[in-house]
Order: structure tokens, then C-alpha cells, then sequence
């Protein structure tokens, strides 16, 4: 069984940290072409594996309500759906976000892997499970590494409204697996049942990270401001965490970008000081 810190959850990180740097020291000599076309077809086989569990156990015997796991209903389906085309894509803020999501939230699924703890070892969705979210963050990280992106911390406030209309990608196929009866009604702005993303407020049984979030919203947007239920504690879908989001994303995201730009970020930094310097010069001149 994999367990927190037990064997088997060393394991798969471990392969992950293989994975990371056997690719790495096979591509770093060879050409650019090559080296997107392999990290292309790794994108590629997540995004098949992702339709193709339907064919195996537990998912096979749970149809056809399984094919709601293949729709994109949170953060890390979605980055499985749309990462081989972000990464062929030539827009460098779409890579950006294929970065810093990829790494900060495949890297966070494989060392807290909750969907697969107790689960067998060896079991096919242990390995689907591990495979998906340990090639969500390691793609990305050689993206980088083998120079086929260049991140540009300048770039990181972009970033998040990228990550707004994934976050409404994901309220929108909500609102339809509901539809189609995939999902009951109940569930429907329930913050405890089915909201890894965060979209229907913080999470209760984390409440360091709730309360992280919460300080930075506006009250207005956590309570039913009118109506005979007006004052009722009520998050307003995606509109509660834009601005927690946005401040913590960019700040880790700039974390994360450091390893990268660490001599760019000091070099504007002495920049900014030298010609704030030469300003109080000139005031103090005058």
C-alpha cells in the first residue's frame, strides 16, 4: 500500500527525480527539435493515458459515470488536457503558465498524493495516478532546463488571468456534468464536496490554508450581500479567491523563476537602486 513516508511513497518520488534527470542528461546534447519531439510525445501519452483508463479497473466497472474523470474537473486534468498543445503553442505566456502551474501543482500532487494513499502499490490508478502528475511538472522543468523556453519573471503577472479562465473552464464543465446528471445538484457551490480547485471557497478541513486566502478577500464576496438571506456565508465561484490567488501565485511563481532569472532579478534590482541614487542626486542638487 502506499502510505505517507512509508517505502512505496519514496518510491514513485524517486522515479519521479529519475525520470527528471535521466531525460535530462539524455536530451541536454541533443538538438532542440529532438528534444521537444520526445517531450512532446511524453505530454502525448499522459493525455491518452487519461482517456484510456476507462478501459481498466476501478473505472471500467463505474461507466458510464467514469467519463466525468476524463472532463476537465480540476487543475491537474486540465493541465493532462491541454499541456502537449501549450507546449507546442509559441506564446510565452501560455508557456509560462505550463511552468509554474506544471511545477507547483504536479510537484505538490506527487508528495501529497491523497488520491492514492492506501491504495495498492502497483495498482493500475496508483501508477495512472503518479504518471500523470509526475509528467505535469517534470516536462515543464526540462522545457526549461534543455533552454526550449525562457522564463522571464517580468512576465509572471500574466500569468494568472491565464489561470482565471482554466478556473472558469472547470466551473463551466461543473455546471454540465450537473446537467448531464454526472454530478448531483447538491454538490453545486458545496466548498467540502468536489472543490480541489477552490472555486467554491477555501477548503474547512485546511484551515491554515483558508485562512491564508480569506485575509486577503473582501467580505463582500464570501456572504450573500442581499435578500431575505443577505449576511449568509456564501463564496462567490472563482470571484472569491481572484485576488489571494493572484497575490500568492505571483509571489511563488517569482520564488520558483529565481533558480532561472536569479541574475536578471539582481541585475534590475542594482539598475532600480542606481537610478533611484542618481534622482535624490538631482533633488538634493537642485
Amino acid at each position: 500500500m502506499v502510505k505517507y513516508f512509508n517505502f512505496y511513497y519514496f518510491l514513485y518520488i524517486a522515479i519521479a527525480f529519475g525520470l527528471l534527470f535521466g531525460f535530462y542528461f539524455i536530451l541536454r546534447n541533443r538538438s532542440k527539435k529532438t528534444a521537444s519531439i520526445v517531450l512532446f510525445i511524453i505530454l502525448l501519452s499522459s493525455f491518452i493515458l487519461h482517456f484510456l483508463k476507462l478501459h481498466f479497473e476501478p473505472y471500467r466497472s463505474w461507466m458510464p459515470n467514469a467519463i466525468r474523470t476524463v472532463t476537465p474537473e480540476n487543475l491537474c486534468a486540465v493541465s493532462v488536457l491541454i499541456f502537449p498543445w501549450l507546449f507546442i503553442s509559441k506564446n510565452n505566456i501560455l508557456k509560462d503558465y505550463m511552468f509554474f502551474m506544471g511545477v507547483i501543482s504536479g510537484f505538490a500532487a506527487t508528495i501529497i498524493p491523497i488520491d492514492v494513499i492506501d491504495f495498492n502499490a502497483f495498482s493500475f490508478e496508483t501508477f495512472r495516478f503518479y504518471y500523470c502528475h509526475i509528467i505535469i511538472w517534470v516536462v515543464p522543468l526540462l522545457m526549461v532546463l534543455l533552454k526550449l523556453h525562457t522564463i522571464d519573471y517580468k512576465r509572471i503577472i500574466k500569468v494568472p488571468f491565464i489561470s482565471y479562465l482554466v478556473l472558469l473552464i472547470i466551473l463551466l464543465n461543473e455546471v454540465i456534468l450537473i446537467g448531464l446528471d454526472f454530478v448531483p445538484i447538491s454538490f453545486l457551490f458545496s466548498n467540502e464536496i468536489r472543490n480541489s480547485s477552490l472555486i467554491f471557497g477555501p477548503l474547512p478541513d485546511v484551515k491554515f490554508l483558508s485562512d491564508l486566502f480569506l485575509a486577503l478577500t473582501p467580505k463582500i464576496f464570501t456572504i450573500i450581500p442581499f435578500g431575505v438571506k443577505a449576511g449568509q456565508v456564501f463564496y462567490w465561484p472563482i470571484i472569491w479567491l481572484v485576488i489571494p490567488y493572484y497575490v500568492y501565485f505571483c509571489i511563488t511563481a517569482f520564488l520558483f523563476s529565481l533558480p532561472f532569472e536569479f541574475a536578471n532579478v539582481k541585475k534590475d534590482i542594482i539598475y532600480f537602486i542606481d537610478a533611484k541614487r542618481q534622482w535624490l542626486s538631482s533633488r538634493f542638487q537642485d
